[in-house]
């Protein structure tokens, strides 16, 4: 009776501390240097900024925010960048942030994605204009080919008008299941307990 108690006990104290596991890998570093833009846009390279374009230390989501904003005759669209080291080849990294429709200037096309989100200048997310002004999110998985890559966000692409604020840019190693291992390991204790019981 004293060794099925201990082993009741075993088994309650591994399934509380697997428990745990998935607060655990959500607790992960954000790669991205200063990507909430709360006091300065430290860390990022820009690119064909305008002279209204640039940090904006008020009205992010929360706290400050970048405005991609060129000049309206510009053919080259505005961007920010940073290198992201430290990378796992072949692991999964997930790119999330929010951006929000600014303004437009000219006739062009309002259909076209006129925001992106890229790695290595491959855009791996764009979206159209929104219908609405307004935060909005977007979240992408990037399996890694090197240690380090150049992740970037774009406005006025294809040819668009469109300015964009951003806000909020991470990027998240994906931690590996723990749910299989949960009930993985639940189903091991719970053979050697009913085994025991048997044998006792």
């Amino acid at each position: 009776m004293k060794s099925h108690t201990t082993l009741m006990a075993k088994m309650v104290s591994a399934i509380l501390a697997l428990s745990c596991l998935p607060e655990l890998a959500t607790a992960q570093v954000n790669l991205v240097n200063n990507g909430g833009f709360d006091t300065s846009a430290t860390g990022w390279l820009t690119f064909n900024i305008g002279p209204q374009g640039g940090y904006k230390s008020a009205k992010g989501d929360p706290g400050g925010y970048f405005f991609l904003d060129a000049t309206p005759s510009s053919s080259t669209y505005p961007t920010i960048s940073q290198t992201i080291n430290g990378l796992i080849p072949n692991d999964s990294y997930m790119i999330l942030g929010n951006y929000a429709y600014s303004e437009s200037y000219g006739s062009g096309s309002f259909t076209d994605p006129s925001f992106g989100v890229a790695m290595d200048s491959t855009f791996l997310f764009e979206t159209a204009t929104p219908t609405n002004v307004g935060w909005y999110n977007f979240s992408f998985f990037y399996t890694a080919t090197s240690s380090s890559v150049v992740l970037s966000l774009s406005s006025q692409i294809n040819g668009t008008p469109v300015s964009y604020l951003v806000d909020n840019i991470a990027m998240y190693a994906v931690p590996e299941p723990t749910s299989l291992a949960l009930f993985g390991l639940a189903g091991m204790i719970s053979a050697i307990f009913f085994r025991n019981r048997r044998q006792g």
